[in-house]
């Protein structure tokens, strides 16, 4: 494929292969799950490869990642900082409460913050507080920046675009991003971007 090729449309993907080349909104892969029956109720990396299971076998499945074995309801549970973390955390506005109240109103979410969370199962709600607070003292005195996750593309791309090009307008970045996108992948900064 040439890198002039226009995206298709996602109906038109015919294998995994030909959907991991291009760049997909999750709104638009949920909108393309939920036509095939798909469920979709899950990050955009497990959903992407739910569609490409499909794309490559014609089978539905439900979850290709390690299955959950808690049920602990982190929306409505009440917490406290020996609250063990399980294997089904969730970002809710129940731990964002919580978290704000225990940092002083400082609390904010953040990749590294989530990341930590879905990564260490079995410590308690005061190991992540303190790792916060260890996370937000960096940000604030040392000029830390964390790394943006894998799966979020844009903000990788558009960090970097940033730090190689600085003073770049918000809109020039959007601006290259959509060219980006429309193109086969990967979606990853490289030299020269600033120019497209």
């Amino acid at each position: 494929m040439t890198e002039d090729q226009q995206r298709p449309a996602i109906e038109n993907i015919k294998t995994s292969a030909e959907l991991y080349q291009w760049y997909w909104p999750k709104s638009e892969l949920v909108s393309y799950a939920r036509q095939l029956g798909i469920g979709s109720n899950c990050q955009k990396p497990e959903l992407t490869k739910r569609l490409g299971v499909w794309l490559d076998t014609g089978k539905i499945t439900h979850n290709t990642s390690k299955k959950k074995t808690s049920k602990f309801d982190w929306r409505n549970s009440t917490l406290s900082l020996s609250t063990v973390i399980t294997d089904n955390y969730s970002n809710t506005q129940n731990v964002r409460h919580f978290m704000h109240e225990h940092t002083n109103g400082a609390f904010k979410f953040s990749n590294g913050f989530m990341h930590w969370m879905r990564s260490n199962c079995g410590k308690n709600l005061q190991d992540a507080q303190a790792f916060w607070t260890e996370l937000n003292y960096k940000k604030r005195n040392d000029g830390y920046r964390e790394k943006a996750l894998p799966q979020n593309q844009y903000n990788q791309f558009t960090r970097t675009l940033s730090e190689k090009a600085p003073g770049i307008s918000t809109s020039e970045i959007q601006r290259i991003w959509a060219i980006k996108r429309s193109k086969p992948g990967p979606h990853v900064y490289r030299d020269g971007d600033e120019n497209l």
